[in-house]
């Protein structure tokens, strides 16, 4: 199943310009599967959630992208407000409490230093992974999250690059979703499941169990060709 597991609406996100049924057609047009609505520090109710589900026939998901000390991270599965959480370590207390799964969302957007100097088109792993990833290895965040969004739709290729760097050296999952603030990037990236999902739950288990792997179809062709 193909799951865009990050996206914005007017509804909950200031710096959104869709509303929610624009979104779904655009999903359904690009061939997704589902969404996941992720809205900045705020929930949606679950009974909008299901209504929304009910009126397109499609996959809806709520989540939530919580903005922390340690970054800005995807939740899915908790039901409380954290508008005023801002510890990545209480979070995770809730999000364990909750039975919850955590995704840490474009993890170096904001620090372009450490990923700006890899050549793509002469990669070496031996030279590039130690010099970016040693800054970053003691990082507490990467012992809380489930998965890693390696896959962002608003992130360029060397960014993109790094983040799969990163996961693979912290053995970590790589997730796919587009970020889209507007129905024009609904689907640029997302993540490809291996079961069946036909609501949270199911999402929560695949995604603690590693079934999945993610898609960015902007970069693909490129990261074929490294390969």
């Amino acid at each position: 199943m193909k799951i865009d597991l990050h996206l914005h609406t007017l509804y909950g996100s200031a710096c959104a310009y869709m509303d929610p049924d624009q979104l779904i057609n655009r999903a359904k047009l690009m061939g997704l599967d589902g969404v996941c609505i992720t809205e900045h520090n705020q929930l949606w109710d679950i009974e909008a959630i299901d209504r929304l589900r009910e009126r397109h026939n499609f996959l809806v998901i709520g989540g939530v992208e919580v903005s922390t000390d340690l970054g800005e991270i995807l939740v899915f599965g908790l039901h409380r407000p954290v508008l005023q959480v801002y510890s990545a370590v209480q979070l995770k207390k809730m999000v364990d409490e909750a039975g919850a799964v955590m995704i840490m969302a474009h993890p170096f957007r904001t620090e372009p230093e450490l990923f700006s100097s890899f050549n793509l088109s002469e990669p070496d792993p031996n030279e590039f992974i130690p010099k970016g990833i040693s800054t970053i290895s003691n990082r507490p965040v990467f012992e809380l999250i489930d998965a890693l969004e390696v896959y962002n739709g608003r992130a360029g290729l060397k960014e993109t690059a790094f983040n799969m760097a990163v996961a693979h050296h912290f053995n970590l999952p790589g997730t796919g979703g587009s970020d889209a603030h507007a129905i024009l990037g609904v689907g640029a990236c997302y993540t490809i499941f291996e079961e069946e999902i036909g609501d949270e739950r199911d999402l929560i288990i695949q995604i603690k169990q590693g079934q999945f792997h993610g898609v960015d179809d902007r970069w693909q062709k490129d990261f074929q060709e490294e390969a």
